[in-house]
């Protein structure tokens, strides 16, 4: 009697699993794949991101794989996959998708210490229901103002494995040099040079295995640097005043990258090592090399808590003025927009990320963070200026500029901001930022909303 209620629970629960996934131990087949309730995204684009196809076997761990997949495309406000049993072993994949606005025009601002500004932005996240991407804006502001167009296909052929973007920029920057030092409260511009460039890039990247990626991207750009500010104390160029001159330049990357944002929560991991090379075998005027190592990290606390960390390590070679690493604003804040220069940086940023209330679809969420800096010129020339291959001088250096550690910059902020999400939206709307200069011992705003063109 024992065995038949035995066998007989077993069955039942046999029945009762294969209703919602029946897709466990060594898993089960699939016969179909079945995409409902998407009213733009076409099912075929659907399916090549699940990358599960007829004839595949599905378990549990697959099942979940999956929605966080499709979440992760950010095309979707809601994500479930189920499957039904058509028979011994076998299943039937029901993806069932809500899509999000895929479209928005909105206007952009820009706040922070020396950039104020703003403009319009437009952006397609889900081109002919196929997940292409297209956006274009335009910005004024007091620091960089242009033009931004941009093209990105993240499953080139219908393959979420190849990825392929092409980007046109316009851009005109005021390059602020400013006197050597993080502990100044009002930091003093001590030259200012305009450089207008217009630019065009394309990239081609393929992930395998769903964690390794590598990539290859062009750029060809001209750059117009124009004479210095003549009130400024230093009036000699930063870069050769004259006709446009051609910068093209070859960058490869390879890393690891199991980065998912599901609902404003990052997790994964990307490490990145990069190397760009410019000279006349790459149809450039100019002659430099860069080389960069990345680490970014996101930790999932507490259901909806975020860590995110992100480290670098870059350095070049020969790099002319428009080309040089910077510091300061947004990727350092507690200190002014771009306000250290050099070859050589390292820098750290720890944010932690939290919800604070949400009324209806629209999420406020809270951050906290450190951002730490250390910049440096390895060596300068002695005449310091560096030149071009056809001689023109592509970087006046400060007379005050000092090379090797005495003198680096070593910067530190730290603060507080708010962020805020749309579900149903591709973009997010604000993020606010209030950071303290650990070492001039000011506090500076920061204003970010919707998507800067630079």
């Amino acid at each position: 009697m024992s065995r038949r209620v035995a066998k007989w629970w077993v069955a039942l629960g046999i029945a009762l699993m294969s209703g919602q996934a029946g897709a466990q131990g060594p898993g089960q087949v699939v016969d179909e794949v079945v995409v409902r309730g998407p009213e733009k995204t076409l099912p075929e684009t659907v399916r090549s991101y699940s990358r599960i196809d007829a004839g595949d076997e599905i378990t549990f761990e697959e099942l979940d794989k999956v929605e966080r997949r499709l979440v992760a495309t950010g095309l979707f406000q809601e994500v479930k996959a189920r499957v039904e049993p058509t028979g011994p072993n076998r299943v039937r994949l029901i993806l069932e998708v809500e899509d999000k606005a895929s479209w928005v025009v909105a206007p952009t601002f820009a706040l922070s210490s020396d950039n104020v500004g703003g403009g319009l932005l437009y952006a397609e996240n889900n081109l002919w229901g196929r997940a292409k991407k297209f956006a274009t804006a335009a910005q004024v502001s007091t620091a960089e103002s242009g033009f931004f167009a941009g093209y990105l296909d993240p499953n080139l052929f219908g393959l979420p494995q190849l990825r392929f973007s092409l980007e046109g920029q316009l851009r005109s920057d005021r390059m602020d040099e400013y006197q050597p030092g993080a502990g100044q409260e009002d930091p003093k511009v001590v030259r200012r040079t305009r450089i207008n460039s217009a630019s065009i890039s394309s990239e081609l990247g393929v992930m395998l295995f769903e964690r390794v990626r590598a990539a290859v991207k062009y750029r060809l750009m001209s750059i117009d640097a124009k004479s210095p500010d003549p009130e400024k104390e230093v009036t000699t160029p930063a870069f050769s005043i004259g006709p446009s001159q051609r910068d093209a330049s070859l960058r490869l990357m390879v890393g690891i990258d199991t980065r998912q944002n599901l609902h404003a929560v990052m997790e994964g991991v990307n490490l990145e090592a990069s190397y760009e090379v410019s000279n006349p075998g790459v149809w450039s005027e100019f002659r430099y090399e860069r080389f960069g190592l990345l680490y970014r990290h996101g930790l999932r606390l507490f259901e909806e808590h975020n860590l995110v960390l992100r480290g670098e390590a870059a350095t070049g070679v020969d790099l002319p003025f428009h080309q040089e690493l910077v510091m300061g604003g947004n990727g350092l804040r507690g200190f002014v927009h771009r306000q250290f220069r050099g070859d050589t940086r390292l820098s750290f940023i720890a944010e932690y990320h939290f919800p604070l209330f949400t009324i209806r679809s629209l999420s406020f969420r809270g951050v906290g963070f450190s951002d730490t800096g250390l910049m440096m010129w390895r060596e300068l020339p002695a005449d310091r200026e560096l030149r071009d291959v056809n001689g023109r001088v592509v970087r006046g250096y400060l007379p005050d500029s000092k090379s090797g550690l005495k003198g680096a910059t070593l910067a530190q902020g730290v603060g507080a901001g708010l962020r805020l999400y749309l579900r149903n939206l591709v973009l997010p709307l604000v993020g606010v930022d209030a950071a303290y200069g650990v070492n001039s011992g000011e506090f500076r705003f920061y204003l970010v909303a919707g998507v800067s063109p630079s």
